[in-house]
């Protein structure tokens, strides 16, 4: 019982100390959090928009094609580009100019909700080993920490 009584006093000196840090930290992040937040949503609406588009086309297709700061889906008939979601003002050419057009997916082809995460980390991970990236702020290159 003892233990118990140590760490329930710990617990609230610690809370005492670093609450109002704590506070003032939630308070500073929380717009920027929303703000992530609901760009994931709208991008995930124009992902699923893009497909039930796709998939009311005979030969229907979706490319992820990456743009500064967003993601956009273009949907295509065969080989042609038909639409974009989110509407972008760049012309549909200019989009798929530079594209690998075989990695476009077909409606039935997407995976799960795990399986596209997954990838997510994946292509996370291989970017962050690319020959040339930058670190991130405050860390450093050098394996001692200097």
């Amino acid at each position: 019982m003892a233990g118990k009584g140590k760490l329930v006093v710990s617990a609230v000196r610690l809370g005492v100390k670093y609450g109002p840090q704590l506070w003032v930290a939630s308070k500073a992040l929380r717009e920027p959090a929303k703000e992530a937040g609901q760009k994931l949503v709208a991008s995930d609406r124009a992902r699923k928009a893009a497909f039930e588009h796709a998939q009311r086309l005979s030969d229907g297709a979706v490319l992820k094609v990456p743009r500064t700061g967003e993601t956009v889906w273009v949907v295509f008939s065969g080989d042609t580009a038909v639409s974009v979601y989110p509407t972008v003002d760049v012309p549909l050419s200019a989009l798929v100019d530079r594209a690998d057009l075989t990695r476009r997916v077909r409606p039935g082809q997407q995976g799960s909700v795990r399986e596209r995460a997954k990838d997510a980390a994946d292509a996370a991970l291989r970017r962050g080993d690319r020959p040339g990236a930058t670190p991130l702020q405050g860390e450093t290159t050098d394996p001692r920490g200097h």
